[in-house]
């Protein structure tokens, strides 16, 4: 090939292909909320139409004299989609399913440039360190120690992956729609230079000039032919302030108008839901004039959307619509990760009294975090918010605030119950993300802490969550031969089990590092967090003081194993279920 190329490609095809990512090359840097993000946005197209095409950006490309690909620019995301194929693959193993078709999309043969046979996977990268990392995920090992912060990364993806997978698609029932959708409706475009230089150039360009239009200057310019010529500027202020936060905050645009069209405005789709897809968005717009009046009032509809981006910019950040503290939002924040569906909720209560919002949003992160323990499917709770949303809308006064929370709220929580349950008791350190494990140990140490000074008001969890404070395991994460010997074959099991972790201070738990428990007995005394004190001890202050009150939620113990572990993940339940309950004001 002499001249620059492009191709229109789908999963299936991209690997067909042989890929090499070189040693100059940026190393992998994306994270599990990066991961994640893809994930549910692949999720989210596919959960709206099925039929759909999902482009996920573009990779440039320059072919070698070994017929593979030195990937110049995309190496995050080709990354990302060979670390996905290896989880769906080993996903599709434990469902007992044929897995050859993405095996060869993983590894196969090529030739090199003498005719020589090479047996290869798909993707290899050079940089350092890194040379081994595909192959324990195509076997689905994780290596026992990682050599580089990009190995780690490409372990964690995969790890993402896995889960996700496992939560969403647990059958292959559920899986195979998903996996044709994957396979053959993500999309990317394959831009191929005849040289290494010529592909530079075009990285170079790309990252110059960006990546074209906005989704939402479409939108602009409908409204803009709606205005005088003299308004321009005034319109083009107002609209510059909406995409800048959106942009700033890496916000997909069209998202945030799907939420805020479901949140302000009554919507329904063909099958009787108050959904709308994202390409559906400008059709929908255009024709209800009727409602958002965006031809015959063009400021107010602007106005409300440049509300509505204000407002859910700051509850991203914890904030409420003014952008002041507020501790459930800021809750949600530590607790959310990538979920976003809850802020059609928030979008369609900005307007409430600051009572009524502040116990609203108190009520919807203990929902969140029913429907995240429970590992609740996206596109369920997601009708049910379009749907509530409406309700939200209507509300104004006490009593019509907690009616929606005991009709909504409350049912589902209610109903989620024993699957909640099993889910607590069952709960190990891999279960969920790690910032999402650190704030249920937050909530839990938090919660007794008050109890014990009988300090009932909420307070920000951000004293629980500093870098002083770590996860201990109280079985050590690298026991010493006697202990694992004697422990016997289930030690990892039982190590990572929810009633095996608690929040320690930094300087304790360097000191208490993989000592046994009688030892470390003495160190959780000194504990400020009375949650971990009480491991080793009880404490007593008169007849009827507030700590007094708070034991009948704890137990000391005199030795540590299987059964005192299962014990403290049954009294951490209990205490679960007095911190996440939904109330009524």
């Amino acid at each position: 090939m002499n001249k620059i190329d492009n191709k229109n490609l789908n999963v299936s095809g991209v690997f067909k292909n042989f890929y090499l990512v070189p040693d100059y090359q940026r190393e992998y840097v994306w994270e599990e909320k990066h991961v994640n993000q893809l994930l549910e946005d692949i999720c989210e197209e596919y959960g709206n139409d099925s039929k759909s095409e999902y482009f996920i950006g573009s990779i440039v490309v320059c072919e070698n004299d070994d017929k593979r690909y030195e990937v110049i620019d995309g190496q995050q995301r080709l990354t990302t989609l060979f670390v996905a194929l290896s989880a769906l693959k080993n996903h599709l193993k434990s469902l007992k399913e044929d897995i050859s078709d993405i095996q060869g999309m993983l590894f196969s043969t090529t030739r090199d440039s003498s005719g020589k046979q090479i047996s290869a996977f798909r993707l290899e990268l050079q940089y350092e360190n890194c040379s081994e990392v595909l192959s324990h995920v195509v076997d689905d090992k994780s290596p026992s120690d990682f050599s580089s912060t990009s190995e780690e990364n490409i372990v964690d993806a995969y790890n993402t992956v896995r889960r996700f997978m496992e939560v969403n698609f647990k059958s292959l029932e559920e899986l195979y729609p998903f996996l044709g959708y994957f396979l053959n409706n993500v999309k990317l475009i394959q831009i191929e230079t005849p040289k290494i230089s010529d592909a530079l150039k075009i990285f170079e360009t790309i990252n110059e000039r960006g990546v074209g239009l906005n989704p939402m200057d479409l939108l602009k310019n409908l409204i803009f032919r709606h205005i005088d010529k003299k308004d321009f500027n005034k319109l083009k202020d107002k609209w510059k302030v909406i995409t800048s936060l959106l942009d700033d905050h890496k916000e997909k645009p069209l998202r945030f108008l799907r939420y805020f069209i479901m949140a302000n405005y009554q919507v329904k789709n063909a099958k009787g839901e108050e959904i709308i897809r994202e390409d559906e968005i400008y059709d929908w717009i255009t024709s209800n004039e009727n409602q958002c009046k965006y031809e015959s009032e063009p400021f107010a509809f602007v106005d409300l959307l440049k509300a509505n981006a204000e407002a859910y910019v700051n509850y991203l950040k914890g904030k409420d619509k003014n952008g002041s503290d507020n501790i459930y939002l800021d809750n949600i924040r530590k607790l959310s990760g990538s979920f976003r569906q809850h802020l059609m909720l928030l979008l369609a209560a900005k307007d409430l009294k600051k009572d009524l919002f502040d116990h609203l949003t108190k009520q919807i992160e203990v929902l969140i975090f029913y429907y995240i323990l429970t590992k609740e499917p996206t596109k369920e709770f997601e009708r049910k918010f379009s749907k509530w949303a409406k309700e939200i809308k209507a509300i104004d006064t006490q009593e019509k605030l907690n009616a929606f929370i005991e009709q909504n709220l409350s049912k589902d929580v209610l109903a989620k119950g024993a699957e909640f349950k099993n889910a607590f008791l069952f709960f190990h350190e891999r279960s969920l993300q790690g910032y999402r494990l650190r704030y249920i140990l937050g909530k839990l140490t938090q919660f007794i802490d008050q109890q014990v000074l009988g300090v009932y008001e909420d307070r920000n969890l951000d004293n629980y969550l500093t870098k002083g404070i770590e996860i201990e395991h109280i079985l050590p994460q690298t026991p010493k031969k006697e202990l694992r010997d004697s422990f016997g074959s289930d030690y990892d099991e039982f190590k990572v089990k929810l009633g095996n972790l608690t929040l320690f201070e930094k300087p304790q738990n360097i000191v208490a590092g993989n000592n046994y428990f009688p030892e470390k007995k003495i160190l959780y005394k000194t504990s400020k967090f009375y949650l971990t004190k009480s491991i080793a001890v009880i404490e007593t202050v008169g007849n009827n003081s507030a700590v007094n009150r708070t034991n009948k939620y704890l137990k000391s113990f005199d030795s540590w194993s299987r059964e005192t572990i299962k014990e403290r993940q049954e009294l951490l339940f209990d205490i679960a279920c007095a911190v996440w309950k939904i109330m009524f004001i």
